[in-house]
């Protein structure tokens, strides 16, 4: 027996980050009516090549009957099942989760099972479902990851912007006014996850890189009560803008000597509503202690 950690590839995790107690199910990326798997059918490359050609895409919950199926197969072969999902508040697939698990433990309360919304997106699911997979690894009981969960998702801190507002307009994110005027002065949003519902807002509006570098880093220093964690993994996301993830970075380091710094690569989940040029980071709060700060 043992405990199995299941998440959607919002969380950006593929077949290539194999652990036997991670379970990855798909949620569809579709344009036109044809669904793609990422990993498997499409990369990210490629969808933005033909986003930026005017190609429109969209993301699709995993369905109830994936879960289901999943939470009974492991259940009945006698593991306890941790299920974290992409941020209820940009998709249904917490709830239709959560469906699932209810129905699976009618047919038998005594199946040990929970579903745990990340109220996070990108690299911030990333990091929730790492630091999970680390405290299996440590062998915490299923009470024990449980409730630690709930101490690492409500640290979980989020930060990104974008330089084209086209696809946050297209998602519904901005209106056409703001995307108009935001384009015309050179003005990017920065963004955070509200921790209440899960939903995007805009904290801060900046104009140009060196400003919205500045924006971000004292952003996340008042996240923190200006009282930074160094002893932490902070995760950086980027799409095609490698480089300027790179210069993020250096301007974070000035002030900040972080114990571990991830780079992440935009995947298709996520950048099919941000588009190619989205930067972010992730971080807590507070420290989640030595166990899990180079994760």
């Amino acid at each position: 027996m043992s405990i199995k950690i299941i998440t959607d590839s919002g969380s950006q995790l593929t077949g290539s980050n194999e652990n036997e107690n991670l379970i990855l199910l798909n949620m569809p990326v579709i344009s036109s009516d044809q669904e793609y798997i990422e990993g498997q059918t499409i990369n990210s490359s490629d969808m933005f090549s033909r986003m930026k050609n005017g190609e429109v895409f969209k993301t699709s919950q995993v369905p109830y009957k994936t879960y289901y199926e999943t939470f009974k197969r492991e259940l009945e072969a006698g593991n306890e099942v941790i299920c974290i999902t992409l941020s209820s508040g940009l998709t249904s697939t917490f709830q239709t989760a959560t469906m699932a698990m209810n129905d699976v433990l009618e047919e038998n309360n005594d199946y040990k099972i929970i579903v745990k919304d990340s109220v996070s997106a990108c690299s911030g699911e990333t990091s929730v479902v790492n630091k999970a997979l680390k405290l299996v690894e440590l062998n915490y009981s299923f009470k024990e990851v449980n409730e630690k969960l709930d101490e690492i998702i409500c640290a979980q801190e989020h930060i990104f912007t974008v330089t084209n507002l086209e696809y946050l307009y297209r998602g519904g994110r901005l209106s056409k006014t703001q995307k108009v005027m935001g384009s015309l002065l050179n003005i990017r949003p920065i963004m955070s996850v509200d921790k209440n519902d899960g939903s995007l807002y805009v904290v801060e509006k900046a104009r140009g890189e060196k400003q919205t570098f500045a924006k971000i880093k004292n952003l996340m220093a008042e996240k923190c009560n200006n009282n930074v964690n160094l002893n932490q993994t902070l995760y950086v996301c980027y799409g095609e803008n490698e480089d300027e993830a790179d210069l993020l970075i250096e301007k974070i380091k000035e002030d900040y000597d972080f114990k571990k710094i991830v780079k992440c690569p935009l995947g298709c989940v996520i950048g099919a509503h941000t588009g190619p040029n989205m930067l972010s980071i992730y971080f807590s709060n507070k420290d989640l202690g030595d166990e899990l700060s180079e994760v």
